[in-house]
C-alpha cells in the first residue's frame, strides 16, 4: 500500500500548535486597534487559521471513519479533544443507522458523515444579523452584522442608548441600525448627524402681509403694535382693544390703537396712563376772591335787573341816588328809576364808554350823552339828582350831565307818591327804550345809596349770595371759570362781488387766553341737526395718537385732528391762538409760530370738504365749552377755564351780545393771576 501524503496523526497534533502562533501574531495587530475594531479584524484571521486544521483533520476522519467503521477511541484521535468526540460520535451512528455501514458504500453515508464536525451546518445564526457562522470545537461562532447582536445574531443593537449615537437632536433605533434627525425647523446637515437651521423667512410667503422673522428651528410673523397676526389669512388683523376693557370710561378703537375718552363737561380729562380718568385741576391760581360789600350787575343774562326797588311816600320826594361804579364794558343798564313804561322814568347806561341817559316825560323822551370814558376799570363815584327842574348827573361829584325836565319821578298813586328803582336791568323790553341798547352790563357797585340809605336790606342779601358779588380785582377780558359756555349765530359763507353765485367760506380765529387749566374747548362750531362738532379749537394735555402727555392746543373737524402746536399752558402769561381755514388750507399758530400738520394733503381735503358742508347748513359758534355731544364728538369737551378774549373774522366777540352766555362767565372783566404764581 503505497504511503498516504495526508497528515497523519502527528501533523494533526501540530495543527493547535500552528493556530496559536496564527492567534498570537493576530493579538499583536489587535493591540493597536480598538476593542470592537480588533474583534471584528481577528474573527477572519482565526477562522482561517481553523481552516488549516480542519482540512487536515477532514482527511484523517475520511480514512477512519468512512472508508472504515470507527469506535468512538478511534473518533477520540481523529478530534483529539472530547466536546468534539462527543457531539460526533452519536452522529456518527445516527448516519450508520440510517444509510448503513461504510462497508454498504452508501454515498449518502459518506456525505451523512462529513457534514457531522461542522455545527455552521445547518446554519444555526440568525440569517438577518448575521454576516458568517465560524465552525468550532463543538461549538460555533456567530459574527454578527453591524447593528446586532446577541450568541446567534438575533438581537437589535439599540445604537441610541449609547451618546444618542452620535446623533445632535433626534436618534431613531431600528432593526440592525439606526439614524438621526432634526426637530421641526430644522435639517439633517450633509454629515447624516448634525443639524442646520431652516430659513423659513426665505419662503415669501410663510408670513403673507406680515414681517417673517427668522428664529432658531422656528420662524415668527409679526405685525405692527395694535394688531395681531391671522394664521389663517396670512394677514395681520386689528385688535380691538375695546374688547378689553382697557378705557375707564368710553373707548374707540381703530386701526392699531385705541383712544379712551373721559367726561370732559363732567370736569374729567385722561390721566397719565391714557386709559383711566382725572380731575381737570387747574394750574395756575387765579385772584377770585370776592368782595361782600360789591353788587355784581352782570349777573342776569337775560337783561333783567339784579335789584328791583319800590318807594311810596306821604309827600313829593325828589330822587337821590349815588354809589361807586367800576366796569370795563362799555355798554349796559346801571339803573332805572320811576314809574311804569308809559309813564314818567329815567334809564342811567353806558353807551361806548360814556354815561347816557334816556328819560320820559309826559309821553316825550329824549336821550343824552355827556362826560368822560368811564370804562376803564377804576373805581369813580356816580351820583342822580333830581332837582325842582333838572336831572344832574355827576362823575367824582363834578357834573356831567344837567338835564330840565317837566315833572317828577315819584308818581301820585291812591294817596301815596311811588318810585320803582332798579339796578342793572330795566322793567321792561330793551326795545321800548327811548334808543334801543344792549341791557348786559358786566360792572360792579359798590357803596350805594338810594334816598338816604333806606335800603339796607340789599347789603344783607348780597353778603349771603357770592353770585352776587365782584371779583375784588378784575383785569380786561372775559373769564370762563370752567363751568359753561357762550354761543352765537354767526354765518361763515359769503359770496364775493367778483364770483357772482359761486359761494366760498372762511373761518379765522383769533384768541388771546391766558389760561388756569390745561384743558378746555375755546372755539367750536356745532350742528345742531346732526348734533356733530364741525370745528373745535381746544387746549389737551396729551398726544392722542403717540400716546404721550404734552400741553398742546388742537384744531379738529369733527373728531379728526388737524394741526397740533405745543403751548406753555400753566404760565400764567396771555397766548394767542391763531386759526385759519378756507378752501385748501387749514393752520394753526400758536405766539406765532405755525403747528405741525397731522394729517396728508388728501385728508385735509376730505376733512376740509366736510366742514364745508357743515357750513352751508346752520351751525352755532360757541365760546369755552361745548353743548351735551358725546365725548367723542371732537378731541375735547371739556370746559375752559381762564381770560379769553375771542376775534371770528376779524370781528371781536362781545359776550354781552350772544345768543346764551352762563351766567358765571363775566362778558368783560377777568381776576388776574395772583402775583406768588404770575
Amino acid at each position: 500500500m503505497a504511503p498516504s501524503l495526508s497528515p497523519g496523526p502527528a501533523a494533526l497534533r501540530r495543527a493547535p500548535q500552528l493556530l496559536l502562533l496564527l492567534l498570537a501574531a493576530e493579538c499583536a495587530l489587535a493591540a493597536l486597534l480598538p476593542a470592537r475594531e480588533a474583534t471584528q479584524f481577528l474573527r477572519p484571521r482565526q477562522r482561517r487559521a481553523f481552516q488549516v486544521f480542519e482540512e487536515a483533520k477532514q482527511g484523517h476522519l475520511e480514512r477512519e471513519c468512512v472508508e472504515e467503521l470507527c469506535s468512538r477511541e478511534e473518533a477520540r484521535e481523529v478530534f483529539e479533544n472530547d466536546p468534539e468526540t462527543d457531539y460526533f460520535y452519536p452522529r456518527y451512528l445516527d448516519c450508520i443507522n440510517k444509510y448503513g455501514s461504510p462497508y454498504t458504500k452508501n454515498s449518502g453515508f459518506a456525505t451523512c458523515v462529513q457534514n457531522l464536525p461542522d455545527q455552521c451546518t445547518p446554519n444555526p445564526c440568525d440569517r438577518k444579523g448575521t454576516q458568517a457562522c465560524q465552525d468550532l470545537m463543538g461549538n460555533f461562532f456567530c459574527l454578527c452584522k453591524a447593528g446586532w447582536g446577541g450568541r446567534l445574531c438575533d438581537k437589535d443593537v439599540n445604537e441610541c442608548s449609547q451618546e444618542n449615537g452620535g446623533c445632535l437632536q433626534i436618534c431613531h433605533n431600528k432593526p440592525g441600525s439606526f439614524h438621526c434627525s432634526c426637530h421641526s425647523g430644522f435639517e439633517l446637515s450633509s454629515d447624516g448627524r448634525t443639524c442646520q437651521d431652516i430659513d423659513e423667512c426665505a419662503d415669501s410667503e410663510a408670513c403673507g402681509e406680515a414681517r417673517c422673522k427668522n428664529l432658531p428651528g422656528s420662524y415668527s410673523c409679526l405685525c405692527d403694535e395694535g394688531f395681531a397676526y391671522s394664521s389663517q389669512e396670512k394677514a395681520c388683523r386689528d385688535v380691538d382693544e375695546c374688547l378689553q376693557g382697557r378705557c375707564e370710561q368710553v373707548c374707540v378703537n381703530s386701526p392699531g390703537s385705541y383712544t379712551c375718552h373721559c367726561d370732559g363737561r363732567g370736569g374729567l380729562k385722561l390721566s397719565q396712563d391714557m386709559d383711566t380718568c382725572e380731575d381737570i385741576l387747574p394750574c395756575v391760581p387765579f385772584s377770585v376772591a370776592k368782595s361782600v360789600k360789591s353788587l355784581y350787575l352782570g349777573r342776569m343774562f337775560s337783561g333783567t335787573p339784579v335789584i328791583r326797588l319800590r318807594f311810596k311816600r306821604l309827600q313829593p320826594t325828589r330822587l337821590v341816588a349815588e354809589f361807586d361804579f367800576r366796569t370795563f364794558d362799555p355798554e349796559g343798564i346801571l339803573l332805572f328809576a320811576g314809574g311804569h313804561q308809559d309813564s314818567t322814568w329815567i334809564v342811567l347806561a353806558l353807551r361806548a364808554g360814556r354815561l347816557e341817559l334816556q328819560l320820559r316825560y309826559n309821553g316825550v323822551g329824549r336821550v343824552t350823552s355827556s362826560g368822560p370814558v368811564i370804562n376803564h376799570g377804576m373805581w369813580q363815584t356816580i351820583s342822580v339828582e333830581e332837582l325842582a327842574r333838572n336831572l344832574v348827573i355827576k362823575v367824582n361829584r363834578d357834573a356831567v350831565m344837567k338835564i330840565a325836565v317837566a315833572g317828577d319821578l315819584f308818581q301820585p298813586e291812591r294817596g301815596l307818591y311811588h318810585l320803582n328803582l332798579t339796578v342793572g336791568g330795566i322793567p321792561f323790553h330793551e326795545k321800548d327804550l327811548v334808543q334801543p341798547i344792549n341791557p348786559r352790563l358786566d360792572g360792579c357797585m359798590r357803596s350805594w345809596n338810594w334816598l338816604n340809605g333806606e335800603d339796607t336790606t340789599i347789603q344783607e342779601t348780597v353778603k349771603v349770595n357770592t353770585r352776587m358779588q365782584c371779583f375784588s380785582v378784575t383785569e380786561r377780558g372775559s373769564f370762563y371759570p370752567g363751568s359753561g359756555f357762550a354761543f352765537y349765530s354767526l354765518d361763515y359763507m359769503r359770496t364775493p362781488l367778483d364770483v357772482g353765485t359761486e359761494s366760498t367760506w372762511e373761518v379765522e380765529v383769533v384768541a388771546h387766553i391766558r389760561p388756569a387749566a390745561d384743558t378746555g374747548v375755546l372755539f367750536a362750531l356745532w350742528a345742531p341737526d346732526l348734533r356733530a362738532v364741525p370745528l373745535s379749537v381746544a387746549l389737551v394735555d396729551y398726544h392722542s395718537t403717540k400716546k404721550l402727555k404734552k400741553q398742546l392746543v388742537v384744531l379738529a373737524v369733527e373728531h379728526t385732528a388737524l394741526a397740533l402746536m405745543e403751548i406753555k399752558v400753566c404760565d400764567g402769561q396771555e397766548h394767542v391762538v391763531t386759526v385759519s381755514l378756507r378752501d385748501g388750507e387749514a393752520t394753526l399758530e400758536v405766539d406765532g409760530t405755525r403747528g405741525q400738520s397731522e394729517v396728508s394733503a388728501a385728508q385735509l381735503q376730505e376733512r376740509l370738504a366736510v366742514l364745508e358742508r357743515h357750513l352751508r347748513s346752520p351751525v352755532l359758534t360757541f365760546a369755552g365749552g361745548l353743548p351735551d355731544v358725546p365725548v367723542t364728538s371732537a378731541p375735547v369737551t371739556a370746559f375752559y377755564r381762564g381770560c379769553m378774549t375771542l376775534e371770528v373774522n376779524r370781528r371781536l366777540l362781545d359776550l354781552d351780545e350772544a345768543a346764551y352766555k352762563h351766567s358765571d362767565i363775566t362778558a368783560h372783566s377777568c381776576p388776574p393771576v395772583e402775583p406768588a404764581a404770575a
